[in-house]
This record gives C-alpha cells, structure tokens and sequence, in this order.
C-alpha cells in the first residue's frame, strides 16, 4: 500500500513537472535562438574580414591571431554546443557528431571568401 502511494505521488508529481519543465526548456531555445541572431551581424563582419571561420567540428574558430570580439565568438560557441547537446539528446548521438554534421552544413551555406577548415583540419578559402 505505502509503495503504492509513492508511485501514485511520484505520478502526479510527474505529470506536474513535465509541462513546466517543456515550458522552461522551450523559453531557453528561445533565448538561445534570440542571442544567436543578435550576434549574427558582427559574426558575418567577423568572417568577411578573414577573422574568423567555421571548423569542421561545427564552431567559430580564429584563422589570425588577431582576437576581435573574442566574447562574441565564445558566447556563439557556448550556445551553439547547448544547441548541439539538445540535438544529440533527440537523436541519441554524441554532440561532436551533431557539430561535424552541422560543420558540413554551414560549409555548403558558406559565402564566397569565408574560411572553412576541411575534415583533415586544413583551412581553406571557399
């Protein structure tokens, strides 16, 4: 009977829990996606320079040593591997699968002129 009322408990609980907890897990993509787009502007700039470019592990890299903006590029980073981490978690992958998948992706949307790093490590200019 005490096992019973537990489970029943633990139940009820649960079901209390899920909504709030899909509520808060929601609002957090959505700030994620909300930083993501205010920083894409100086990220394009940043790569239109030659500063930046995308490895092949799916993050923002330095190809000079020059570091501008280096908070932006490691609060992109940060989100992108949350981003990642969700997506590996649907997909019962590992995040460093999801980031080289999406290392591909980018590099097939990537403008003319951007710096890419090729599976082997090597950059090169698109």
């Amino acid at each position: 009977m005490k096992s019973n009322f537990f489970a029943m408990f633990f139940l009820i609980l649960l079901s209390g829990i899920c909504p709030v907890a899909t509520v808060i897990f929601a609002d957090n993509i959505q700030t994620i996606k909300v930083q993501m787009e205010k920083r894409l502007p100086l990220i394009v700039e940043l790569k239109s320079k030659g500063i930046i470019g995308e490895n092949n592990t799916g993050y923002l890299q330095y190809v000079q040593a020059n570091r501008e903006n280096e908070e932006v590029v490691n609060a992109e980073n940060e989100d992108r591997k949350k981003v990642y981490a969700i997506i590996a978690k649907k997909e019962g992958a590992s995040i460093g699968q999801v980031g080289s998948r999406r290392a591909l992706q980018i590099a097939k949307k990537a403008l003319k002129g951007d710096w890419l790093q090729d599976r082997n490590g090597k950059w090169y200019q698109k």
